[in-house]
Formats: C-alpha cells, structure tokens, sequence
C-alpha cells in the first residue's frame, strides 16, 4: 500500500476531503497542528515541555494554527496509540522526543507502528553517525544503530548538531507528521531548519490583531474595562504571564492601543507582545538613554533579563550584584552607618545604591532593589515581601516601598519586574508607578 493510502486510511478521509474543497488560488489554507511531547520525563514532571511552548510561539501568526498539545510516556504504545487516536485531528503532527539510541527511545519504531509502515535502516545515515561521532573523539556504541532505522518512505531531516536525525512522512495533501529529536538545541535547530520554513511555504500568513502588554494590572480590571469598549460578540484573549506580566490579543480590526494609554499610564508597555525588558531595551535605544543595575535580594536577575534581549549592550554596560552588608559598602561606597541605623532594607540604602552605580557605570539612570525575600528574615516592621525599589536619574532619585506577597521565587520575580518596569516608566517620560495590585 502506498504511503499516502497509508496516511489516508489512519488520518481519515475527511482531512483529504476538506483540503480539496479549497479551489480559490489566492483563499489562505489554514493547516492545523498537533504536538506530542515524547518522554517519562515530562509526565513526572523532571523535565518541562518548553517544545510545545516553542511550537506555539513560532506558529501564532502564520498559516498554520495549533489545536492541541499532548504528552505521552516512553512506554511501547503510548505513541503509537496517541498517533492513532489523535491523527485525525490535526493535519501536520510534530513529534519531539525518543529519537536518541536508548531502550527507551521508541519513536522511529512507534510512528511505524502507528501508521503501518516497515521500519527499515538507511546505511548510509549510519555512516554519517558514526563518521560524526568519531569526528568528535567518540567511537559509535551498537545502539546508536537505532538512529539509523526509519519509516519506510520518510523523509530524513539531516540533524547537523547531534547524532539522531529527524523525519517526516507526508502525502500529497499536506498532512504531515515530524519527529525530530528532544534535545533542546538539537530540537530548536531543526524546528527552525525544516518544519518553519515549510509553514512559511504556505499560502500566506493569518492577519494578527493588537498586542497590548501591560504588567502589574489585575486580569479582572483589564477584562472589565476592555468588555465595555468592544461589541459583545467580539472574541479577545487575555493571557497572564509571569511575574504580572499580562498579554492582550484583540481581533483585527479592533485597536484600543491609544485609550489605554491614557487609562494604564505607567502599566502600560507597548504593543506586539513583548516582555518588558523588550519594550524597555527598545525604548532606551531610540531614547539614547544607557542604564545600569544594583541589585541585592534578585541576585541578578534583573541584569540577566536585560542582557537577554539582543541590542541590550548598546544601552547596558555593566551592573552590580550586591548581596551582603560588606559588598554594598565595598562596591558601591554604601554608608555602613545607614545600614547600621535604618538596615540594609531601607529608603536611604536603596537610594545611595542607585546613586552610586549610576555614577561609577557613568549612565543617565540606574535602578536599585534591596527587600526581605523569605522565607527567613522578615520582622513586624519589614515583613518578608518588604521590598525597595530606587531609580537615580542625573537631576533626581526616587524609591518606592513595596510589601508583595508569596514565596521567595515569586517575591524575586515581581521585584525584577516593578525594577525593570520603574527604568522602562522613566525612559517613556513617565512617572515611576507607586501602586502594586497583587499581580500574578
């Protein structure tokens, strides 16, 4: 039976069906996807399954749509059985995971399985292994022969940053299924090397509505004021992101981007669903505004965010971690007699912090945090959650106490936020924004 009778008979004939009905040259087709993350791993929980995360992002916007995700464990069968009872509902799959030379690593074999295909070795994949892994030092173990076996009539998708290459099987309808492996590198390379450039190879991108980023905003006043501005019948989503990040996707042709403005003032980011440290490295770059950091309960987390976004060295040139008492006064001249009479948690420490780091790293601003992160430390008067946020400009310097809720991840995570949202308020010629509403 030939591969796409294969395909037919296990997707069912009414995805054939619907492409065909698809006449008009210039209509876009919509494909949809279905991702299935391969690993015992992630259903205990040890691993995260940011591939599907990945998958998401890199496919909103385009031609094609995903529907689902699924994981499955390593078991023989689960694949299989996923593939068959799930096939019918997408018409490209992508695979990651088990394509590596262990036991455990039953993809080859359970895509075979699923859709009636032998499963057969291609010699000279194997060649290519084994002349790869030598390359580097490492002669080829017998099971890394596995790697070498593929559904018969699969396409090999070459792997050129590890030894196990991917496949697709396909027809002439467009549905598809992927493998490609679990390594996180190894698989964002190859997302990006195959599967991406045939989604770009459709018939033209899904025009995408307004992105509003805000943070620090209550998902239910958002949902509230945005409710009373569009019709009723208008679809919008609402997505909360880390640390009180919140994403706002409105339909095309709905703009609400001017009103908010004026209604978040200081919350409000930008559109096209950056994170802030995006919007604000952007913001700083068209200003021509440099900044640094000095930090001591996010232990760098803030600098780390910044240097994160690419471009973020032209406005970023250094900043300071300082964690202990000794280090303040070492690093950034803090008065010891300030921390001895008000604590290290305090207005007049957090504002000389910033001070000091904007004039040593010769910035237009700096910001500085200092708070009691838990679980350990906090009194009746600085609670655990007590946390201080400084910004020094070359004409001022102001602070801001704040008390935040939950553990000391959590606390961490809003600090660098109201930071990093403090310098982005100042850079937009803005305030910094003294009201914090429980974000989550």
């Amino acid at each position: 039976m030939k591969l796409e009778s294969l395909l037919a008979s296990r997707w069912g004939n009414h995805l054939l069906n619907q492409t065909a009905e698809i006449s008009n040259p210039e209509e876009k087709i919509l494909i949809t996807v279905g991702v299935i993350s391969v690993g015992d791993e992630i259903l205990e929980g040890r691993v995260l399954d940011a591939h599907s995360q990945t998958i998401s992002e890199k496919l909103l916007g385009t031609a094609a749509q995903v529907k689902w995700h699924l994981s499955v464990g390593d078991a023989p069968g689960e694949l299989s059985a996923a593939l068959q009872d799930k096939s019918s509902q997408a018409d490209w799959i992508i695979i990651s995971g088990g394509l590596g030379p262990t036991e455990d690593d039953r993809t080859r074999q359970e895509v075979s399985n699923a859709f009636g295909l032998n499963l057969l070795e291609i010699p000279h994949v194997w060649d290519g292994i084994k002349n790869r892994m030598r390359a580097h030092g490492v002669e080829p173990a017998e099971n890394n022969r596995r790697q070498a076996f593929f559904p018969e009539g699969a396409r090999i998708l070459e792997n050129s940053r590890g030894s196990a290459p991917g496949f697709v099987i396909e027809d002439s309808s467009e549905r598809k299924v992927f493998a490609l492996p679990g390594v996180p590198h190894e698989f964002k390379g190859m997302l990006a090397d195959f599967v991406l450039p045939e989604v770009a190879a459709l018939k033209g991108d899904v025009k995408s509505g307004e992105i509003l980023d805000f943070v620090a905003v209550p998902e239910s006043k958002l949902d509230e004021w945005i409710a009373k501005r569009v019709p009723a019948d208008v679809l919008y989503h609402i997505c909360v992101r880390n640390w009180g990040q919140i994403e706002v996707r409105l339909p095309v042709g709905v703009s609400l981007t001017q009103e908010v403005k004026e209604e978040f003032k200081g919350h409000f980011l930008g559109t096209g669903g950056l994170s802030i440290e995006e919007h604000l490295i952007q913001s700083a770059i068209r200003s021509k505004m440099s900044l640094t950091t000095a930090e001591s309960c996010t232990g760098g987390m803030i600098s780390s965010r910044l240097v994160n976004v690419p471009g973020s060295s032209r406005v970023f040139p250094c900043g300071w971690v300082c964690y202990s008492n000794p280090s303040k006064t070492r690093e950034l001249d803090v008065d010891p007699r300030l921390m001895d009479l008000h604590g290290a948690v305090s207005q007049e420490v957090v504002e000389q912090m910033a001070q000091n780091a904007r004039i040593k790293a010769g910035t237009d601003l700096a910001v500085s945090v200092s708070g009691v992160a838990g679980p350990d430390g906090g009194t009746s008067q600085k609670p655990v959650g007590t946390v201080w946020v400084a910004l020094s400009t070359r004409n001022s310097i102001a602070s801001h106490c704040y008390q935040l809720n939950g553990d000391r991840t959590r606390i961490r995570g809003l600090t660098t936020n109201l930071a990093l949202l403090a310098l982005h308020s100042m850079v937009r010629k803005q305030e910094i924004p003294g009201w914090l509403p429980n974000p989550s």
